[in-house]
């Protein structure tokens, strides 16, 4: 009788399990569902909208060790944005960081953000959904963000970005939104989320791997892939690694740092793309300088903050010549020796190269 007793026990702990994990998803999606019926109500804006961006760190953040995935099927049902519809992304963030909901409406610029009080997620989904938003959310901010409307209201700029109207997350989540509304591709801004946010170094990546790609295009799919020594690094890094799944776990992407002397020597010296074939362990490379002052692009003449906010956007028009900032400092054979040698420690990947 006492075994029958236990499995009768485990049985019932067993079935409580998926039940406990039943809430704790159920307190996220009202989560995101809240959020996005707040800020919806602040833009003025329906259901389905177009206009309607979302950015949150929902997924990344975790709250006292509960996941916070479920809060996007609350902001997809609220808003009806999602993922496929390019309209709803996650941005990057440490999982110890708050989760925050931020909605951007295309046609007027104006943006709404929301950071959730973690301990108002530790009672039950009906607790929460009878708590006014004040108590709900620590954080409720409203501005324009709109780049054409911060030049002519700067005052109004100052207030949000020198005031942290959005906890610290103001270029950040400006930079994408303005991308996004100005015809950004859905693959680059999935990029900038993973980047954490937009800048000229995102924006060189994408030149950069438009630039190999019609260079050294993959023409065998099952044998070819892209590696990169990233000598020196910079966010051109993380869109490649999104872009072409070369990521340094995978010994696809080696980041190594230059010396001033050493930038010095070889100016404007962006890395090492190799093309790859695993079947025949050779590759075709390119050692590649980015100058970022070779076209002369309008300015930002406002305050600080506006500066490289501006640049991401004057960009965009070179996306589909991206050789206009490109140079080929040397175009050379790999095989497997020479590629372990720029790979490894203690060689130098540009003086194997004969770049340096």
């Amino acid at each position: 009788m006492r075994i029958r007793s236990k499995v009768l026990a485990l049985l019932l702990l067993l079935a409580l399990v998926p039940g406990l994990a039943v809430a704790d998803s159920a307190i996220m999606e009202e989560l995101g569902s809240k959020a996005a019926k707040k800020a919806m109500q602040d833009l003025k804006m329906e259901k389905g909208d177009a206009d309607l961006l979302i950015l949150t760190n929902a997924g990344h953040a975790i709250v006292d060790g509960q996941t916070t995935q479920a809060a996007l099927k609350g902001l997809s049902a609220e808003s009806g944005n999602s993922i496929g519809d390019a309209n709803l992304f996650q941005v990057l963030r440490p999982h110890w960081k708050p989760v925050w909901f931020y909605f951007f409406d295309k046609a007027t610029g104006e943006a709404v953000f929301l950071q959730a009080d973690s301990q108002a997620l530790s009672g039950s989904q009906d607790d929460l959904g009878a708590l006014p938003e004040e108590k709900l959310f620590s954080k409720i901010s409203n501005a324009n963000v709109d780049i054409d409307y911060l030049r002519n209201n700067t005052d109004e700029g100052n207030a949000t970005f020198d005031g942290k109207a959005f906890n610290g997350n103001e270029f950040s989540l400006a930079g994408i939104s303005n991308v996004w509304a100005r015809g950004g591709a859905f693959d680059f801004i999935q990029a900038t989320c993973f980047h954490d946010h937009l800048c000229p170094g995102v924006t060189s990546g994408l030149f950069l791997a438009k630039y190999v790609e019609e260079k050294l295009p993959i023409n065998n799919i099952s044998a070819e892939s892209y590696k990169v020594i990233a000598c020196p690094n910079w966010c051109k890094d993380d869109l490649l690694q999104m872009r072409w799944d070369a990521t340094p776990g995978k010994s696809s992407m080696f980041v190594m740092a230059l010396t001033d002397a050493e930038k010095k020597a070889v100016p404007g010296i962006a890395g090492i793309y190799i093309r790859w074939n695993d079947t025949v362990k050779e590759g075709d490379a390119l050692a590649l300088g980015y100058n970022f002052s070779a076209v002369e692009l309008p300015q930002w003449t406002g305050p600080a903050w506006g500066s490289k906010l501006y640049q991401d956007i004057v960009l965009m028009p070179y996306v589909d010549t991206p050789e206009a900032f490109i140079t080929v400092l040397k175009e050379f054979k790999v095989d497997a020796a020479k590629l372990a040698q720029m790979q490894n420690a203690g060689m130098h990947p540009l003086k194997v190269a004969g770049v340096m």
